[in-house]
């Protein structure tokens, strides 16, 4: 299964940038390659607290593997749609996926190096899973702030991707949000200035400009930092919690049927908010 439509890997190749969609590619096979079925859990009540702490960080794993494989396959979806509003939103959301990852990573590196204590990683983690904001979840804490997770990510990569101080999270973050708000990127996306009437003339939903390349090269390089991070990740795992069992991941042989399947709407009732809680209690035990 591709990522992007053929018709946009057209566009991309045509302007120049097929490199960045071939990158785009490579980056959603590789995510799309890491995918579980599930993470066995077991009894709650037998799980020690660092094979319920590895087992969370198995699941967070997954869980940003998933919101990163499917904004990537809706930013090839808005991009043939020749929407950039929702481009632009779907990028950043992959970012703030990449964010996530990375500040975890950081912080497990903190936990190897004896900085912060396993209580607080435990309870990082579990709040990197359920944390949230609506009253309804009332064993929920606050999950750490987004601009947070930018700037720990900014500094491993910093200190160990890039060999020296870039920032680049949060210069392609910032960048991403002048789109996703209301600021005059995302208001110049609507109109042109026509000098010669001295009107300002709305743009047409047909058209393409260089924003819609320059937010694929932002995914381009979000979907690079993902896999890095994650192969990080997955080593930190491993080297703290080494003597932890079970391993927990089963895979599924099927993996390319799953995206008309995670395309289909379902509506959120009581009972799904009921589960949601005790997912909740699951992982905070």
């Amino acid at each position: 299964m591709a990522c992007l439509p053929e018709s946009v890997s057209k566009a991309m190749k045509d302007a120049g940038d097929e490199e960045t969609g071939k990158s785009i590619e490579e980056s959603y096979q590789g995510v799309l390659a890491k995918r579980a079925d599930f993470i066995e859990y077991g009894d709650p009540e037998k799980l020690t607290d660092k094979q319920r702490a590895k087992l969370n960080c198995a699941l967070l794993k997954q869980v940003l593997i998933h919101r990163a494989e499917r904004l990537m396959v809706a930013c090839g979806q808005m991009f043939e749609t020749k929407n950039l509003y929702a481009l632009a939103l779907s990028a950043r959301g992959h970012m703030e996926a990449v964010a996530v990852m990375g500040y975890m990573t950081r912080r497990l590196d903190s936990l190897i190096k004896g900085n912060i204590e396993f209580a607080r990683f435990e309870e990082d983690i579990a709040n990197g899973l359920m944390g949230a904001h609506d009253d309804i979840f009332t064993l929920a804490k606050a999950p750490v702030n987004v601009l947070t997770c930018v700037e720990h990510t900014d500094k491993i990569l910093d200190a160990e991707f890039f060999k020296e101080k870039k920032q680049a999270m949060q210069s392609l973050y910032t960048w991403l949000s002048e789109f996703a708000h209301p600021n005059f990127c995302s208001n110049k996306s609507a109109f042109d200035l026509d000098k010669a009437t001295g009107r300002m003339v709305l743009r047409k939903e047909n058209e393409i400009n260089t924003d819609y390349f320059q937010t694929m090269s932002t995914l381009c390089m979000s979907g690079s930092f993902l896999q890095w991070l994650i192969e990080l990740f997955d080593t930190h795992v491993e080297t703290y919690f080494k003597d932890e069992e079970p391993k927990a991941i089963a895979r599924r042989s099927g993996s390319e049927e799953r995206g008309d399947q995670d395309g289909e709407s379902v509506s959120r009732r009581d009972d799904d908010r009921r589960d949601d809680c005790r997912a909740q209690e699951f992982c905070l035990l």
